[in-house]
């Protein structure tokens, strides 16, 4: 049996792609990445440092992801999630539309290749996808946001890639903001906290995506929107572990609340450096190789 393959949100982690924060995170230009204020390098390591430790004492294998040159500012290769995918039949290679994170796509194929996991596919030229817009609802279904990090050249070409091995893609066109530089994914709007239940940002979440929840027998419940905003969306940036099985952000008392009362298990860490700060949440500190 293989030990990769990941086409869920919420079937039990087994083995996920992480990387550690680099050590000039602190240090480097803010305007060039989008950051709104100084990063504390110890902050940010220690908020890595317990989601790590929940991943870990999960059960789950990590992989640490490794870059030839960790003196090059690749700020964002801690969100592991966004330069590839992985299916049962091999990885996919992303092609990012924030360009600062282009080398990132190299440093995972090298990780596939490394492992013996099958490339299938590459997104080229001008097209872009980014993991963060990729959302599995069904192992055959994948909705992908069309959003500034990925276009609609990126999604005919994983489109024309995973219609070889059945699964449909359907895309998503996602509300825009008014600063492209600012990351907002399709899993900025909603998260997969089980197969038939789903959390979302109600006002913002296109009505072609509730079809889509609706169609397939999936739950949508209503994230409180003032903790979403407040955390600038990483409210409802959730890893699940398993179905209902939840890791997020500590200080959103009111969606801890609801997630509970919809039976979900809640293990929480503190990531107002690393994750509010540099925007990506649990979700975007993994890339999963395998869930089944």
């Amino acid at each position: 049996m293989n030990n990769y393959g990941s086409q869920s949100m919420v079937l039990p982690l087994k083995r996920v792609l992480m990387k550690k924060p680099q050590k000039i995170m602190s240090k480097v230009d803010l305007k060039k990445w989008n950051y709104e204020f100084p990063l504390n390098q110890k902050l940010i390591e220690s908020n890595y440092d317990e989601f790590f430790q929940i991943i870990k004492k999960s059960g789950c294998e990590i992989i640490e992801l490794k870059i030839k040159n960790e003196n090059k500012e690749l700020c964002d290769s801690i969100f592991t999630h966004d330069p590839s995918l992985v299916i049962k039949e091999g990885a996919i290679i992303l092609n990012m539309g924030k360009k600062l994170r282009n080398d990132e796509t190299k440093a995972h194929e090298d990780f596939y290749n490394l492992n013996q996991i099958p490339i299938i596919g590459k997104i080229k030229n001008d097209g872009t996808v980014e993991g963060g817009d990729c959302l599995w609802i069904k192992n055959n279904l994948l909705l992908i946001g069309e959003s500034y990090r990925t276009n609609k050249s990126g999604i005919k070409q994983i489109s024309k890639i995973l219609n070889n091995y059945n699964i449909k893609v359907v895309p998503i066109k996602l509300p825009t903001g008014n600063n492209k530089k600012s990351c907002f994914h399709l899993m900025s709007l909603v998260s997969m906290l089980d197969e038939d239940l789903v959390i979302g940002c109600i006002s913002l979440i296109p009505e072609e995506l509730k079809i889509e929840f609706k169609k397939n027998s999936i739950k949508l419940i209503a994230i409180p929107e003032d903790e979403y905003f407040k955390s600038k969306t990483l409210a409802i940036n959730i890893l699940a572990l398993s179905p209902r099985k939840l890791v997020f952000l500590k200080g959103n008392y009111k969606t801890t609340d609801l997630l509970i009362n919809e039976n979900c298990e809640i293990e929480l860490f503190e990531g107002k450096e690393l994750c509010i700060k540099a925007e990506g949440g649990p979700t975007c500190l993994t890339r999963p190789i395998l869930r089944q």
